[in-house]
C-alpha cells in the first residue's frame, strides 16, 4: 500500500508542523521557573470570624442606641396617605 502526498498538502503540513515548533518554543521560554504564589492567599478564618463578631458587636451597640432613642420619647412619627389615597378618601366623604 503506497500514500502519495500533493506538494499543496506537503506544504500546509510542513507549515502547520512549523507554526507548532514556534507555539511551543515560545511557551517554553515563557514559563516561570518557579510557582508563585497565589494573589489572593489562603483565607485566615480565625480572621474572618474575628471580623465577623466585630461587625455583630457593632450591630448590637447600632441596635441598643436605636432603642434608647425610639424609647426615650423624642422620637415623632407622623404617617402620611398617599396622594391617590387622599384624593379617593376626598370622594368617598363627599357621598
Amino acid at each position: 500500500m503506497t500514500v502519495t502526498v500533493d506538494n499543496y498538502t506537503r506544504i500546509l503540513l510542513t507549515m502547520i508542523a512549523f507554526l507548532l515548533v514556534v507555539v511551543g518554543v515560545g511557551l517554553w521560554y515563557e514559563t516561570p521557573a518557579t510557582v508563585s504564589s497565589a494573589y489572593g492567599g489562603i483565607p485566615d478564618s480565625g480572621q474572618q470570624l474575628d471580623k465577623l463578631i466585630q461587625e455583630v458587636q457593632d450591630i448590637k451597640v447600632s441596635m441598643a442606641k436605636l432603642n434608647l432613642v425610639l424609647t426615650s420619647g423624642k422620637v415623632k412619627v407622623q404617617v402620611v396617605a398617599p396622594k391617590e389615597d387622599k384624593a379617593k378618601d376626598n370622594q368617598q366623604a363627599e357621598k
